[in-house]
């Protein structure tokens, strides 16, 4: 009777198996074993309320057994009982050190309250059989809620090697590797997990993600049309569904995707704003405001809802309200908090003459090239200016124009009198777009570097710098990214030299040129140090031109007063507006915009057109 009870657990029918281990009960009711069994039942069929009297009567039979206690352990912690749980593993370990699910199940009981103690306990599971998948699965949730994730996919990574055929494995493993901004990586992993449980929608969900930040957009599009054909009530599937066909240019099936999510999940911040910017893909840009307005009056939205509002009062040329809304990023649910100082907060209002004025940057590297042209505005008021720039650029602005003191990032001055966030500059200044400050160059390359460059680059034909991919950790996709071969109209005007400045991300398409294009690099020591862009901005001062996507460089080329070509995407960032070939913020500056999402053709022949005409 017990092995076929036995057998019924194992085969997962619980009912036949419950009744099997209480007809042997009936017969035995000193049967520790079998109690221990009805209670681990109870456990799998999740209640732990009832497993709990159970376990303790199988631990009070036979109070020696490591096993029991453990299974008891698990009844206290699934109740909430956290300190008696500890007491049970503490007794199982106690009997028997080197008991497995002891220091597993201790671990499962700490992962919410004590991490740190959690992963020990997994560690000392590990330790008793290293190979032991669940220990490193669950040490690598853990790191990921730590944000340690360097060290969950190692985790991962070593639970999948124990279970290459389990789909879970593979999709943890790409979910680790997409966290870290592999999505390249993380792709192949995702796609074995759907291979392997093809009718599971949230696998299929997962794959989506990165395939949208790699720019495979149908693909992107195909994995969501099966995750929400799989798991229909699966409202983020239909958000993604929906950014996809917004990139795609189907804006209409956009907001079919974005109020089916929000028919399912009312309170889903992201369906909403995806909406609105399904609306902004239609041009109804109009009705993207009237709704983000609508937004607002809801609390829970408003922050998202008013920061969303500004990209689209700056993209349309509502600057003046534009600045105001862009003040809602302090209340978004976002990773960036800004600091709170007990100083006076300085948004235009009072003096500044005589008063010591600290600036603090915040979100990207191209943003603070782009707004610290504004530390001279305060300057020019009688401030004294103190800035705290990202630390990979702060060697980079010891070549403003103007020059300030400059601190280590997030490291505030001993004393000041105001504080201002670096992109709350505009609204302090009152900026329009014919009032943007366009002293440039407002940087300057430092002069031995840009010696070392000249020589290096040297002074034939038509030297053209180009930059192909913005990071791949900032979150935003690379839909701004522009094909490295999509050059190869401007590699084939005579006399024309392309010349990479591209860092890191990217470097790969080196590789995978067309027949006759030719990229020229700058060795291994260009920029290789700790302070970002200074042999970038060298470099610069060497070429006659610069292309690049919308990333970082192309800030850095404007800031320096260099002749720079912007590629942009059908519908780009709020700072390039949207339809101009000329922008306020660089006048060194000629933007060159796909007439359709992902036509980067037509972008790169208008390109080489023009260099053509200017050449001739």
């Amino acid at each position: 009777m017990l092995e076929q009870a036995i057998a019924l657990h194992t085969q997962g029918r619980l009912p036949e198996a419950e009744q099997a281990y209480r007809a042997i009960l009936a017969r035995d009711p000193e049967n520790a074993e079998v109690g221990h069994m009805l209670g681990t039942l109870a456990l799998d069929a999740g209640l732990p309320q009832a497993a709990v009297p159970i376990l303790e009567r199988a631990v009070m039979l036979r109070p020696n057994s490591p096993a029991f206690h453990v299974g008891l352990g698990a009844g206290y912690a699934q109740t909430g009982r956290r300190e008696e749980a500890m007491r049970s593993f503490d007794r199982a370990l106690a009997l028997d050190s080197t008991f497995l699910q002891a220091h597993f199940q201790r671990g499962l009981a700490l992962m919410e309250t004590d991490p740190a103690a959690a992963l020990a306990s997994f560690a000392s599971a590990l330790a008793v059989q290293p190979d032991f998948g669940p220990a490193h699965n669950t040490s690598a949730i853990v790191l990921t809620h730590l944000r340690r994730f360097d060290e969950a996919a190692e985790s991962f990574a070593r639970a999948l090697a124990l279970a290459p055929e389990n789909p879970m494995a593979h999709s943890n493993y790409g979910a680790a590797l997409v966290r870290l901004g592999r999505h390249a990586d993380a792709v192949p992993h995702l796609e074995a997990a759907v291979a392997l449980a093809p009718d599971n929608g949230e696998l299929h969900y997962n794959l989506g993600g990165p395939l949208m930040f790699l720019g495979r957009g149908q693909e992107a599009l195909d994995a969501y049309d099966q995750a929400v054909a799989l798991a229909p009530n699966l409202a983020d599937a239909h958000v993604n569904r929906g950014v996809v066909l917004t990139h795609l240019g189907r804006a209409d099936d956009a907001l079919a995707s974005f109020d089916r999510a929000i028919a399912l999940a009312p309170g889903l911040k992201s369906a909403h704003i995806g909406r609105s910017g399904a609306l902004v893909g239609g041009n109804r840009i109009a009705e993207a405001l009237a709704y983000n307005r609508e937004l607002a009056k809801n609390p829970d939205f408003r922050g998202e809802a008013e920061f969303h509002s500004a990209f689209l009062a700056l993209q349309s040329g509502d600057w003046e309200n534009g600045w105001k809304f862009y003040e809602a990023r302090r209340i978004k649910d976002d990773p960036t908090v800004l600091p709170v100082y007990p100083q006076p907060e300085w948004l235009g209002e009072g003096a500044l003459d005589g008063k010591t004025l600290y600036v603090h940057a915040e979100q990207g590297l191209g943003d603070t090239i782009q707004f610290c042209r504004y530390l001279a505005l305060a300057q020019a008021r009688g401030a004294t200016v103190i800035f705290s720039p990202q630390d990979k650029l702060a060697r980079l602005m010891q070549g403003l124009a103007s020059p300030v003191a400059t601190l280590p990032c997030e490291t505030a001055p001993a004393q000041f009198d105001l504080h201002t966030p670096l992109m709350s500059m505009a609204l302090a200044f009152g900026t329009r777009p014919d009032t943007v400050p366009v002293q440039i160059p407002y940087l300057h390359a430092e002069a031995a570097l840009v010696e070392k460059w000249q020589q290096r680059i040297g002074s034939d034909g038509f030297r053209i710098g180009i930059c192909w991919t913005g990071s791949a950790n900032t979150g935003m996709g690379i839909d701004r990214s522009y094909p490295l071969r999509a050059l190869a109209p401007l590699a084939a005007i005579p006399g024309v030299r392309l010349i990479s400045l591209q860092k890191l991300d990217g470097l790969d398409k080196l590789a995978d040129l067309p027949t006759g294009m030719t990229v020229e690099t700058l060795g291994e020591d260009f920029d290789a140090g700790d302070n970002a862009f200074v042999d970038t901005a060298a470099a610069m001062q060497a070429v006659d031109l610069v292309i690049s996507c919308d990333t970082s460089v192309a800030h850095l080329a404007g800031a320096l007063g260099r002749p720079c070509w912007t590629a942009l995407k059908h519908h780009p960032e709020w700072r390039w507006a949207l339809h101009d070939t000329t922008t306020p913020w660089y006048p060194n500056m000629v933007l060159f915009r796909q007439a359709a999402p992902g036509d980067w053709a037509s972008v790169f022949a208008a390109m080489a057109d023009r260099l053509k005409a200017q050449r001739a």
